[in-house]
């Protein structure tokens, strides 16, 4: 008898509504919480300069500025403050209503077997290798350059300040993205396409397009992939966040943050981007086993 990994049960068309309307109402609450979260960012920005007598267009970010760096710092300080507080912020509105229904559909899981002696370290390091490997090969085939608005966007992203940058890249939004993606969408996906290939598919192409520009959109699709791998094989939810978290955080300290990107002579990056893929096709094979996944993980 075969078995069926996320979805063994394919959906009846009597459900195929409500799940879809669950993924619609999941989606607006969190974008929902996330509006909510960038407004208490602000009122406890404004609430903090009263408390230190201070304008709050003299308080640089709010509680980061003052409170955290305790220092007074220029306008770009100011402005990378309050994008990275708020960023945070945000995240955490969004993540409250999305484990909240996680949580409500029902969020056990199963553990399953790895492969080849695949554990905590294989997955941090394939995670960090496939980030900066994907980074590199999307800046050697020149698609930033096809896109300017991207540059503006990863100028912002580089912008916040480290401490804040390592919470949201590192915990805030990668423990939210995987509630919404992969612990509601991919799962409830395959509810109704009645397979865990599809449901990847489906919750992937989502996570690009939520990304809103298409370096981000291309590369969140390819990594939404490589994420509904891992949580499928493992079968637990906080895999797949700490890979998008370990990924995230590479990208960010070594190409933001040190601006190793920069530094990079031409003729060692494609040979450096071979070796980063090559790394983390190594790592996932020995994480996930040789099959690949098995059909019977990515329970709930």
């Amino acid at each position: 008898m075969s078995k069926k990994g996320i979805g063994e049960k394919k959906a009846g068309r009597g459900s195929v509504c409500r799940t879809a309307g669950l993924l619609i109402a999941a989606l607006l609450a969190c974008e929902a919480g996330k509006l909510l979260g960038g407004l208490c960012a602000q009122l406890l920005s404004a609430f903090a300069g009263v408390l230190c007598g201070q304008p709050l267009s003299e308080f640089p970010g709010g509680l980061g500025g003052q409170l955290l760096s305790g220092s007074s710092g220029g306008l770009s300080d100011i402005a990378s403050w309050k994008i990275g507080l708020e960023s945070i912020f945000m995240q955490l509105g969004g993540g409250i209503p999305a484990y909240l229904i996680w949580k409500r559909e029902g969020k056990r899981e199963k553990q399953c077997s790895t492969g080849n002696g695949g554990g905590l370290p294989t997955l941090l390091s394939a995670a960090a290798a496939w980030a900066l490997g994907l980074n590199l090969l999307l800046a050697l085939i020149g698609l930033p350059e096809l896109f300017p608005g991207f540059q503006e966007t990863a100028a912002a992203q580089a912008a916040v300040p480290l401490e804040a940058g390592i919470l949201l890249y590192g915990i805030a939004a990668p423990v939210s993205e995987e509630l919404l993606f992969r612990g509601i969408f991919y799962r409830k996906a395959g509810e109704l396409f009645g397979g865990w290939k599809a449901a990847a598919l489906f919750s992937s192409l989502l996570f690009g397009a939520y990304h809103g520009n298409p370096v981000q959109g291309i590369y969140g699709f390819l990594t939404g992939m490589v994420l509904c791998l891992v949580y499928e094989k493992t079968g637990r939810l906080s895999a797949a966040m700490l890979f998008h978290g370990a990924g995230n955080l590479a990208v960010y300290l070594l190409i933001d943050a040190a601006g190793l990107g920069n530094r990079l002579a031409p003729a060692a990056a494609a040979p450096l981007c071979a070796l980063l893929l090559g790394a983390a096709a190594l790592g996932l094979r020995r994480l996930i086993g040789r099959d690949g996944p098995r059909e019977t993980g990515g329970q709930p």
